[in-house]
């Protein structure tokens, strides 16, 4: 079934020769010239969280108390670029896939795997090439300083996302240093999340199911992935650099025409669609309103209100399909869904051919 699949969209089944041949050569280690170039970060407080059967590790997260009392977080990223060289067969491959797809039993990678699982992989207890978006907060939360740039670093330890929420959830003493870590980033994300909301970033919580195979790879159970606060503290510093990398770039040249950039885009819902929609809600008592500045907040209480209620499903289904696609435009025309001015692609490099060009 998987490969019938594959077959009818497709999709590339294995590299060809000169791609593997180019990917081996790539070489393993980083050399001292290029450490040279980049901020050596390997002495930071550095780990990943991930899917527990995950094998890429696109992201990082560090975390320190300044001497000033601030507190610095930093997000980083496989360097892709770094191995990727414009116009090898390595890229040229990987322009052509875009990106990485997902099956219920496999993946069919944007790269081959000594990058994806090997160099790129921001794997523990190893030295990588990282591009790194580093923030220093205040006491109340606020951003204060913003760093970009190609760095080095060594992650310290590998999480899943069940890992960290049992850290987080822990109560009383600990012996695990990693736990107030975890802890205060998981309180700062829920600060960023709820100032999210505030400006108008619309909650879609969506359920996804997954599937359960046995070793012949027949499905044999479905469930729903439950979304946690490890989940959302990840998902919110990728946000963070995600937006914050894609205001650098388009305040690096204040007149136009400005800096060409690669956008993540979705504009507000089409009226007609959002009308549609609104007589729908209405049906099952609720009022949804078309107002395009009040929008997000009337979707936000809906959500809400139907939380655990039996239409819940199909009103939240239908809710997402009253939205724009979001899609990748030149024209930096905002994120309707985010509530974010500028929004780009930086955070997934090792799946998506847009990270890596950002």
């Amino acid at each position: 079934d998987m490969l019938s699949i594959i077959r009818k969209h497709h999709l590339p089944v294995e590299f060809p020769a000169e791609v593997r041949h180019e990917a081996e050569r790539v070489a393993p280690e980083v050399d001292s010239y290029e450490a040279a170039q980049r901020e050596d970060l390997r002495e930071h407080f550095i780990f990943t969280i991930d899917p527990d059967d995950a094998k890429d590790f696109d992201d990082a997260i560090s975390y320190q108390i300044l001497a000033n009392g601030h507190t610095e977080i930093g997000v980083h990223i496989a360097d892709v670029s770094h191995y990727l060289k414009p116009g090898s067969v390595l890229d040229q491959e990987a322009y052509r896939r875009a990106t990485s797809v997902y099956l219920v039993d496999r993946v069919v990678p944007m790269l081959p795997e000594k990058l994806s699982n090997g160099l790129c992989s921001l794997r523990p207890n190893e030295d990588k090439c990282t591009f790194s978006a580093v923030f220093e907060l205040d006491k109340k939360g606020k951003i204060v300083k913003e760093w970009f740039g190609r760095t080095l670093i060594h992650s310290d330890r590998r999480f899943a996302y069940e890992d960290a929420q049992v850290l987080i959830e822990h109560e009383g003493p600990s012996e695990d240093p990693y736990e107030p870590v975890i802890k205060d980033l998981n309180r700062i994300a829920k600060t960023f999340r709820d100032a999210r909301f505030k400006h108008g970033s619309v909650n879609f919580d969506s359920t996804e199911l997954r599937f359960l195979l046995d070793e012949d790879g027949k499905p044999i159970a479905v469930y729903p992935r439950e979304r946690k606060d490890a989940h959302k503290l990840i998902e919110e510093f990728m946000l963070l650099a995600n937006k914050k990398v894609a205001e650098y770039v388009h305040e690096l040249k204040q007149t136009d025409p400005r800096n060409t950039m690669v956008y993540r885009v979705h504009e507000a819902p089409d009226p007609e669609k959002l009308q549609v929609f609104s007589t729908f809600a209405k049906k099952f008592g609720y009022q949804v309103t078309t107002e395009p500045k009040h929008v997000s907040k009337s979707f936000n209480a809906l959500m809400e209100s139907i939380e655990g209620k039996g239409e819940e499903r199909v009103l939240q289904s239908l809710a997402v399909r009253t939205m724009s696609k979001a899609r990748y435009s030149t024209d930096a025309v905002g994120h309707f869904g985010l509530a974010f001015p500028f929004y780009s692609h930086f955070t997934s490099p090792i799946r998506r051919y847009p990270d890596v060009m950002t």
